[in-house]
């Protein structure tokens, strides 16, 4: 006898190994937010980096505008811009303006809080004018820049 196809065992099986596996996937699906949330804190971890690479490297001043106070950020977001020329900074991951907006997009949900001033700023040694910590929400997580040596964490 020639039989093809699956026992039911055998369905049975995979149709507890999809359960098993759904129950552990499935409520960190349902969190995508606070992943995104995550990743963005890299991203933003990274840009205020290279905003103090650029003002070492260039011996100028570079700001991050936070929230709409100033430099073409967005009024949800930040951006990169040259102090003394007002140029917003070339992205150097995707090209064009490093300006990013928060609550739309990849970054829906997102929001970050103002340092004091509304930016920060890197001299030409790299150290900011002031120590400051941004808060992400969700989730809370926060990025400090110190203070003189400008290390972001």
């Amino acid at each position: 006898m020639n039989c093809k196809g699956f026992t039911l065992i055998e369905l049975v099986m995979v149709i507890v190994l999809i359960g098993i596996i759904a129950v552990y996937a499935g409520p960190r699906l349902s969190n995508v937010t606070d992943t995104k949330a995550g990743a963005f804190v890299d991203k933003l971890r990274a840009d205020i980096r290279y905003a103090q690479n650029l003002a070492m490297t260039r011996n100028q001043r570079y700001r991050v505008y936070f929230n709409g106070s100033g430099g073409g950020a967005p009024a949800s977001g930040y951006s990169v811009v040259n102090n003394a020329t007002g140029e917003t900074a070339l992205d150097p991951a995707g090209g064009g303006n490093l300006i990013v907006t928060l609550n739309t997009g990849n970054y829906a949900g997102i929001t970050v809080s103002t340092p004091a001033g509304g930016f920060i700023e890197f001299n030409a040694l790299g150290a900011p004018t002031a120590a400051a910590t941004l808060t992400i929400s969700p989730g809370g997580q926060q990025v400090t820049i110190a203070a003189q040596t400008g290390a972001v964490n």
